[in-house]
């Protein structure tokens, strides 16, 4: 297992209104059966302390999980939609992910993962992400 530094930068739409941010988070990064997992607590503060541990199945698929004030468990998968449910303090949600582009690219204790999808709920598109997680080890 080895310490790692996680830099966000993150983008959202949603119809005409943009938002952009970088946040950094201090986590681990291990292989376990092939699979890189890193873990962190979430840099967010709105987030609460919510522990995230993402799973890079392979270079166009990682898989999401969140547990703490927000809860969640996100596939994401290049060309592909997947759904989950979102828990957050207000109540939950029905999602879907549609993941445009996922490239992540981690061949030892650092890397970079890159997430291009938008998130629809009934069909309709409630917002459109991109981010970039850089990935160092410390």
């Amino acid at each position: 297992m080895r310490k790692v530094e996680i830099e966000f930068v993150s983008e959202q739409q949603y119809c005409d209104d943009r938002d952009s941010s970088k946040l950094k988070a201090f986590g681990t990064l291990e292989a376990i059966d092939g699979i890189k997992v890193i873990s962190y607590t979430e840099p967010d503060e709105e987030m609460g302390k919510s522990e995230t541990v993402i799973e890079v199945v392979n270079n166009n698929y990682i898989k999401m999980t969140r547990k703490g004030l927000y809860e969640t468990v996100f596939h994401i998968e290049e060309d592909k939609t997947h759904s989950c449910i979102y828990k957050t303090p207000f109540g939950e949600m029905n999602m879907d992910i549609v993941a445009q582009r996922v490239n992540a690219n981690i061949p030892d204790c650092s890397g970079k993962i890159l997430l291009c999808y938008r998130l629809e709920n009934n069909s309709e598109i409630i917002g459109e992400n991109n981010l970039l997680m850089k990935i160092n080890e410390i």
